[in-house]
């Protein structure tokens, strides 16, 4: 059923970001971690014990009304990694040349990040996938 839903969602993007979504869903699932979708949103998280269910790291959403985007909970972060590691990691995504970011209400927003330039998008990928690399040690401190 998950990889149905999975096919239902990637019908939803387009062709710029269901690549870019599938390499990330693809690195999350390499290093272990959870992941749900249905057909608008894919959600990259981790399991916790510790902190009770899954906490929701990065939202990936399809578009339609709204432009495509990855999404991030501050008050979620906030709780599960510390006010300083959020500030610190939203700063250092700020400072990448070339994304659309805003803050809507308690949700930061990047837009379009598929339809950035080829190295912006790299250096994204990386830092999503390094957040996921340290992340099961920051949930279980």
């Amino acid at each position: 059923m998950k990889e149905n839903t999975l096919n239902d969602f990637y019908l939803f993007c387009d062709g710029e970001h269901r690549e870019l979504y599938s390499i990330l869903l693809y690195d999350w699932q390499e290093m272990g971690l959870a992941w749900h979708c249905n057909a608008s949103v894919l959600v990259l998280g981790i399991n916790s014990v510790i902190k009770g269910g899954m906490f929701e790291c990065f939202s990936l959403h399809t578009g339609g009304a709204e432009p495509s985007s990855i999404r991030i909970d501050m008050p979620q972060w906030r709780k599960q990694l510390g006010p300083e590691y959020t500030a610190s990691f939203i700063a250092d995504i700020r400072r990448l040349q070339g994304l659309s970011c805003q803050q809507r209400e308690h949700t930061f927003v990047i837009e379009n990040p598929a339809h950035i330039l080829a190295p912006v998008q790299k250096q994204l990928r990386n830092m999503i996938h390094q957040f996921g690399v340290i992340l099961p040690n920051k949930v279980a401190s």
